[in-house]
């Protein structure tokens, strides 16, 4: 061990250096723990106090080691993680007050994460306790779930088993994940398929990809929105989920309206269902088909323009990979209409 040159050692063999770094940081973890139960130092720190007293804790376990108390540096505040140490390793420091070793982590993007930072370990401390106890491991080891707030972000267990970390359970490795160029779509494929393995309705709200949806929620209503803009968003929902609209299914179509354009509709069947009977061609007809006929049209323009092919990919991959995108499209509907004889030739015929 080269003493108090660990920039020396991770350049000649990066392996070492990690070594290094995990015996520094049990050091650290298990001096703050002697602290801890000798005095109250700990149980009254905010989140700042916390990372000096992590900064200071570090420096001084750098006795014998391959880091000097220099190597080691605070960059909280607008960066990831909190401290670095040798320029190629860091730690992110959280705590709670209260006595579990679970909390909210940091975004799971990472763009203030500190360039040339590589392995990072999560120093947590449970402060809530008597004693106050710490424990530290490598950040992915600790992080079992995402939530959001804000923006999607990590949920911290300590007490985590390998094989539950979100990054097992997404089958992805922790390195490839947060260099990914496509993380949020990641985690919400997860968690689609997710809800379709447990046969529940949901959408994650955040869409991911290059997908532009309103920051604010939205009612439903004439006061908010013109006709053209409701007829543009039932022409979209009617390409999208066309079996289940003409099937009075909405869960799908609700949740996408929700999702994709931060609109809430409490009165959603209305959309297409309201009105009773309507007659087409001589034939009494239950009130879908009059906003299917009305509605083609612009479903049509839709599909030709070549608008909402993300979204199609995800939610109608057949009709995305038709050859005549109209005539597929007419076809699912006829098909769930099957008792209005005349309405597929008519619909060819826009």
């Amino acid at each position: 061990m080269e003493t108090g040159n660990i920039i020396a050692v991770y350049n000649d063999d990066k392996r070492i250096a990690l070594n290094e770094f995990d015996a520094l940081m049990r050091k650290t973890n298990d001096y703050m723990n002697k602290i801890a139960t000798l005095s109250d130092r700990f149980r009254g720190c905010d989140a700042k106090q916390l990372e000096k007293e992590t900064l200071a804790a570090i420096r001084e376990q750098c006795t014998n080691t391959s880091f000097n108390p220099s190597d080691i540096e605070l960059v909280s505040g607008q960066r990831f993680p909190d401290i670095v140490a040798g320029q190629h390793f860091g730690v992110e420091v959280k705590s709670t007050k209260e006595n579990k070793w679970v909390s909210t982590g940091s975004s799971i993007v990472e763009s203030t994460r500190v360039d040339d930072v590589g392995s990072i370990y999560m120093l947590f401390g449970k402060l809530g306790g008597i004693p106050a106890e710490f424990r530290c491991k490598p950040y992915q080891n600790c992080l079992y779930d995402i939530a959001v707030t804000h923006s999607p972000r990590y949920l911290i267990d300590m007490n985590v088993s390998p094989e539950n970390t979100i990054f097992s359970k997404m089958g992805v490795d922790y390195d490839e994940f947060r260099l990914s160029e496509n993380q949020i779509d990641t985690v919400r494929n997860y968690y689609k398929n997710k809800m379709k393995e447990r046969e529940q309705k949901a959408m994650p709200w955040w869409m991911g990809g290059d997908i532009v949806t309103s920051p604010t929620l939205r009612l439903w209503g004439d006061r908010y929105f013109t006709t053209e803009e409701q007829n543009r968003y039932k022409a979209e929902m009617l390409l999208l989920f066309p079996e289940e609209i003409c099937g009075s299914q909405y869960d799908n179509a609700a949740l996408w309206l929700c999702v994709r354009h931060s609109v809430i509709n409490t009165h959603f069947r209305d959309l297409f269902s309201a009105g009773g009977q309507v007659g087409f061609e001589g034939q009494a007809c239950k009130a879908v088909v009059g906003r299917v006929k009305d509605l083609a049209p612009l479903v049509k323009k839709l599909l030709v323009g070549g608008e909402l092919e993300i979204d199609m990919m995800e939610y109608n991959p057949s009709l995305y990979h038709a050859k005549d995108r109209y005539v597929h499209w007419v076809n699912q509907v006829a098909n769930q209409l099957m008792e209005v004889k005349s309405l597929k030739k008519y619909l060819l015929n826009i």
